[in-house]
């Protein structure tokens, strides 16, 4: 445990400081462009520990997009509990001894939705399942895989902190890492917003569990999904070819 807590402490040096955001301004073309964002996830995503359910970070983000245009829509599909293994495709066969793919929940049903982007917002439950950091990002890589080949961008959420023991706040850290060296601009970074410099959950975001987030905590990553610019991102894509849209709709 001595030299877990030394190489944790040098991960959280590497990372202290590091919290940024790009706060793009909305465009004047903005209110005439509808949207359709579909979230898929775990808890977090799902509004656990928002009281009440309007001050979650997804309900949040509905609210600010529909002030824009009220067209637009914010579907979300998450649920409690849920691992990368519950979002990835349908097509795949179910790994021996993990979760099988939900087909009402992941980027397969997500895709089904014909969303202009998809937000994959997955805090801590493959570590805390004791999934390792390999099969975790592979995970995330054929979901994101799955999603360009329909040629919807996605938003991957970097890990969360939670108040784990100092060797899964290390594997928590290697994950953020990971993210945002794959993902890069399309990744969300809310671990430097939320986290204390011992890498465990910040006490002004807890809602009590040392788990989920209260209300400020929601409004952090809210903050941190708006900074993203996705509906920016969503306005200069190409119109696709009628052959590209036809290859979607008969892919899913």
């Amino acid at each position: 445990m001595r030299y877990v807590n030394f190489f944790l402490n040098l991960a959280l040096v590497s990372v202290a400081g590091t919290a940024k955001t790009q706060d793009i301004p909305v465009g004047a073309n903005l209110p005439a462009l509808k949207i359709r964002v579909v979230v898929i996830g775990s808890s977090t995503a799902a509004g656990a520990g928002a009281e009440p359910a309007d001050s979650a970070w997804v309900n949040r983000y509905r609210a600010w997009l529909q002030g824009i245009n009220p067209a637009n829509e914010v579907l979300n599909l998450a649920l409690g509990g849920y691992s990368t293994y519950q979002l990835l495709p349908s097509t795949l066969f179910p790994v021996k001894y993990r979760p099988a793919p939900d087909s009402l929940r992941n980027i397969t049903r997500a895709l089904s939705l014909r969303p202009h982007a998809i937000i994959i917002n997955l805090p801590s439950n493959d570590v805390a399942s004791g999934y390792n950091l390999e099969e975790q990002l592979a995970n995330f890589d054929k979901i994101a895989k799955k999603a360009r080949c329909a040629g919807v961008p996605v938003w991957i959420f970097t890990t969360q902190p939670r108040n784990f023991s100092a060797d899964k706040v290390m594997l928590q850290l290697f994950a953020r890492h990971a993210i945002l060296d794959t993902y890069g601009p399309q990744a969300i970074n809310v671990w430097d917003v939320l986290a204390e410099p011992n890498g465990l959950l910040d006490v002004r975001f807890n809602s009590g569990d040392g788990v989920h987030l209260n209300n400020e905590g929601h409004a952090m990553i809210f903050e941190q999904v708006k900074s993203a610019g996705i509906p920016e991102f969503v306005s200069r894509v190409p119109e696709r070819s009628w052959l590209a849209k036809l290859w979607r709709i008969i892919s899913f």
